[in-house]
This record gives C-alpha cells, structure tokens and sequence, in this order.
C-alpha cells in the first residue's frame, strides 16, 4: 500500500510539474522549446479586475470568454494588467504603507480564479504587476522613493501572491512594471552609466511626467524580482520596455539599464534580476524607428536572454499585415509575440478578429519552438 501511494504521489508530482523556464536565449515547458503567441488582454476594468471583490462582479465572464477565444485561434500566452496605477490594489493606510493585497481579502482567490481558468485553455499568463506607461497614484510613487513604504508592499502583498499562486502551472511570469521608462526623469547626466539616461534624449522617454530618477526605478524592479526569487526561485521575472531604446547597448540613442549589473547595484538585491527582456514598438508617423524588432533580429540587440516583442499592433506598424508580424517574430529569433490589445481600445490598438489571425498564422509552427504545447 505505500509503495502504491508513494508512486501515485510520483506520478502526480511529474505531472504537475510544468513551468516555463528560460536557457540561454530560449523558452522551454516540460523541457520542450516553445514560443510564445498571445495577445496583451491587458484589462477588462482598467486596474479593477481583481480584489475587493471586482473579479467577480466586473471582468469574470468577460476576461473568460476572452481567453476561450484566444485558445481558438491558437494563442498559447496573454499579458494581465495587476495593480496598474494602485487606485484598487494594494491596500495602502493613511500614510501610505501598504497594508495588504486589498480591502476584501478577494484578490488572491480572484486571481487563481483567472489562472485555472487559463490553464484549463493551455494559456500561460504574464502578470504585469504595475503601470509606468501612465501617471500613478501618490501612493504608488512614493513606493519608488521611500524604501520603507517599498518593503511594506514586498511583504503585505508581493509576497503573499508569490506563496499562494508562483506554482500555478499557468503562471509564466511576473512582470514588475509595464514601460518603467514612461516615469523617468530623462535626459540626465551620471557618472553611473546605469543611471546616465542622456543616451534617451529626443526618444521620448519621460512620457508620463513624473521625473523619477533611473536609478530609482530599477531599485523599484530590483527589490521587487529578488522578493519574488526569495520566495519561489523557480518563477521567471521581467519587464516590459517602452521601446528598443532601454534594453541594448548595441543601437544608437539606446542603453540597456536593465543588465544584472545595473538592477543588482541600484538595488544591492542579489537575485532581483530578470529572466527575459521584452519590447514594445510601434511606428511614428507612418515609419518604423531604424533599429525596431520589426526592422532587425533579436540577435542584432546582443541581448543573452530571451527577448519577446510584448506590443505591437498592425494598424500602427508601417502599414504590416498582423499575420506577416506574427510571422517576423516567429522567424527571426524573437521567443514571443503579444499583440495589442485585446480589450480593442485606443488609437494603435488591433481588433480582435485582427489578432486572432495573427495567432492563427502561426499556431501550428514548430521550427523556432512549438506553439501549441500542452501545459
């Protein structure tokens, strides 16, 4: 009889072991190569879709019937929207410590709801923790100048996610922040070239006004990705650029401050590291940037890790065809593509029935990873 349950307990511990994992520049589950192709969802209510009891009243049935669509048409991974600027969640007091995950004790629970849901469509999900791409909450800001107040967040609420859901076998990644480099104060001049950010002059870097300076910024993402080590070694952690600019020193008017050099010595956090690179792009003016993933190979951006184009849409992309986009990426060493947005709103968004066939384009492939994959 023991040797009986011991090899059940075996068994289901082999089959419950999944997990992206990146090696070297690559994406492998369950040992097998695969490439991600999704979409960005990346809310239904725009940082109320989880906790306080939001999940179930707002974006339930529409974030499933989302993800049973993108499983149709052969996506295998999205990219969810968490805290966003802190107007929901955390839960801060008075003065601005962070005192738990919500006010309702919902958020948890709201969030395995949507990652079994995801899993029983084979979709991996990338929570993207906050958004720098628009200006915050005080709250939130002050989360990246005042160590304590930062800690408090690790601990109440970071923390807490890690342990309940960092095993769940549709969870990809963490992301710390959506396009930090919107917040940054840019432009400025330091002896440090992790924090001299005058190589984003005339980029557009700063765009969400707020004058933080880099070095704060990759602390913020530095304390966060080593909380998440600590607490489960084994979870993939990155961040989403706004655009080439901030991850490679190879282009012109670009640096890449998110090197493990950088995030260990702004933050002195051992594991706060990431795992993959992600960046976004879309064209200016009808015309794509010179050195944009859409012009070169992931190779040209002498990057050693993974490196997925997390946002792009066809209707501001040089006038791409979406399936010929999904296909770029597939073949010229990019390991993921994530389409913007599902939700179909704002002005460089694609439709729905547009990133679906971008999806479908490439469902079947296996030369450059598999695409359907089972999780």
């Amino acid at each position: 009889m023991f040797k009986f349950v011991a090899l059940l307990l075996c068994c289901w511990a082999s089959l419950s072991a999944g997990r992206l994992t990146t090696s070297g520049t690559n994406f492998y589950y369950n040992g097998q190569k695969v490439f991600l192709s999704g979409v960005n969802i990346a809310w239904n209510s725009y940082g109320y879709d989880f906790g306080n009891g939001q999940y179930a009243a707002n974006s339930k049935a529409t974030l499933e019937s989302w993800l049973t669509r993108i499983d149709a048409n052969g996506g295998n991974s999205v990219r969810m929207w968490v805290h966003v600027d802190g107007k929901n969640t955390p839960a801060f007091d008075g003065n601005g410590y962070v005192t738990g995950l919500d006010n309702t004790g919902t958020m948890i629970s709201d969030l395995k709801s949507f990652l079994d849901f995801a899993q029983s469509k084979q979709l991996l999900v990338v929570l993207v923790l906050w958004n720098g791409a628009e200006r915050p909450t005080d709250n939130t800001i002050n989360l990246l100048y005042d160590e304590s107040k930062l800690q408090t967040y690790i601990d109440n609420a970071l923390k807490p996610m890690v342990d309940a859901l960092g095993n769940h076998p549709a969870l990809a990644a963490w992301e710390i922040m959506n396009e930090p480099e919107g917040l940054l104060q840019n432009n400025v001049y330091n002896g440090n070239p992790c924090y001299d950010t005058t190589p984003l002059k005339d980029t557009g870097a700063g765009f969400a006004f707020t004058n933080i300076p880099m070095q704060n910024i990759l602390k913020f993402v530095n304390w966060q990705a080593d909380a998440v080590k600590q607490r489960n070694s084994a979870c993939l952690v990155t961040i989403g650029s706004w655009s080439e600019h901030a991850q490679t020193d190879t282009k012109a008017q670009s640096r890449n401050y998110y090197t493990d050099s950088c995030l260990v010595g702004a933050g002195g956090k051992a594991a706060g590291k990431l795992d993959f690179y992600q960046m976004h792009t879309y064209d200016y003016n009808g015309q794509w940037n010179s050195d944009a993933p859409f012009t070169v190979s992931a190779s040209s951006y002498g990057l050693n890790k993974p490196l997925v184009v997390g946002e792009f849409a066809s209707v501001c992309s040089q006038n791409s065809d979406i399936g010929n986009m999904f296909q770029y990426v597939y073949d010229n060493g990019y390991q993921g593509a994530w389409s913007w947005h599902y939700l179909e709103q704002g002005k460089c968004t694609d439709s729905q029935e547009a990133q679906n066939i971008g999806m479908t384009r490439i469902k079947d492939q296996t030369a450059n990873g598999a695409v359907t994959f089972p999780l």
